[in-house]
């Protein structure tokens, strides 16, 4: 058992504050020990924010810092896999972002070399930690809804009808991979899965770019939009249900939800991002109905509560819950949505 864990954060944009610097601030056993960002202004202000020790400007030189044992990636997507597979290579305990790898082969590689070196990982599917979302897993797990006939979920921003948004890293192929897919969408399709027991088998696909040009960074004119805007999939499960899932950033007026329904035999549940207090749900026969939701399941700062946990693991010893195994099956998932929306044709998901 180690008593305290020395971390570095590699990336200081708004995610990291908001969630991932605060966290290892608040964590008794933790210490940040050092951030990293290709923007020095940033990273200064950052270090100076939530009381890292030092900013460094040279990633081989963090990774081979003693006092430094774990590193959190919060990049764009195309830089997760040599910052990560540089990570283990150097033994550091590592935590992604997700989607954690722009395809399957990136998201096997970064798996395996987790999985030989022995180092702890994790993905940061945050919404599993929502009381709603604990609590809806809790009930199916009690069998309280019986044999499952189907399961949708949505994830919905809005941010993109704007059309004066620039051509941010998010919305080009080459740095994302792909757009509200992997954004928004991965984090659907894990919190469907997750909280079911259900892994996706089967599925069909369409995808859609409403705004096919955005102004430049900086100026300088227009640059293409080469990833989706939108995306939305029908889907077989290996526990029989049918489902749906979409994604978009063109959702008006919604801000932020993700919603999951799931309809069974002996009873039904709607739970929403919106709403931590209480879930729709109809038991035992009832109509559906609200309910409130145990205290038991309203995590403190459920944000941050992947992040205590990856720290707690390795103090501890034991698996990070979700990790690059979770990762990868999230990502079969994503490539075989953008396979299926390419051929226009049901696709299998590679198990």
């Amino acid at each position: 058992m180690t008593d305290e864990i020395g971390v570095a954060v590699i990336g200081t944009g708004m995610w990291a504050n908001k969630v991932h610097l605060s966290a290892y601030q608040a964590h008794p056993q933790a210490r940040l020990v050092a951030v990293y960002d290709v923007d020095r202004d940033r990273a200064d202000a950052a270090a100076k924010q939530f009381g890292a020790e030092s900013v460094m400007t040279d990633y081989d030189e963090l990774l081979a810092r003693d006092d430094i044992s774990a590193v959190d990636i919060i990049t764009p997507n195309v830089t997760h896999l040599p910052l990560v597979m540089a990570a283990i290579r150097a033994g550091k305990h590592v935590m992604c972002e997700k989607p954690m790898a722009m395809n399957v082969e990136e998201a096997s590689q970064m798996t395996e070399a987790a999985r030989n070196a022995g180092v702890k990982n994790g993905v940061n599917f945050t919404w599993r930690n929502g009381a709603s979302a604990l609590y809806a897993k809790h009930l199916v797990e009690q069998g309280e809804l019986g044999r499952i006939y189907h399961i949708q979920g949505c994830y919905l921003t809005g941010f993109a009808q704007n059309p004066d948004i620039p051509l941010i890293w998010r919305l080009q192929k080459e740095l994302a991979g792909t757009g509200a897919l992997g954004d928004t969408g991965s984090h659907i399709i894990d919190m469907a899965e997750w909280i079911t027991g259900q892994r996706i088998t089967d599925l069909c696909a369409d995808t859609e770019t409403f705004t096919p040009e955005r102004p430049l960074l900086g100026g300088g004119g227009m640059g293409e939009v080469d990833v989706e805007d939108a995306a939305s999939f029908l889907a077989r499960f290996d526990g029989g249900a049918m489902g749906s899932v979409f994604t978009t950033f063109y959702a008006t007026g919604e801000g932020m939800d993700h919603r999951v329904e799931i309809y069974g035999q002996k009873g039904s549940l709607r739970i929403s991002y919106k709403d931590q207090e209480s879930i729709h749900a109809a038991i035992g026969g009832a109509d559906m109905q609200r309910i409130p939701i145990p205290d038991q399941f309203k995590l403190p700062e459920m944000r941050q509560a992947n992040i205590r946990g990856f720290i707690d693991a390795i103090i501890n010893d034991r698996s990070v819950v979700p990790n690059f195994e979770e990762g990868l099956r999230n990502q079969r998932v994503l490539d075989a949505v953008v396979a299926s929306a390419e051929n226009d044709s049901w696709v299998k998901v590679e198990q």
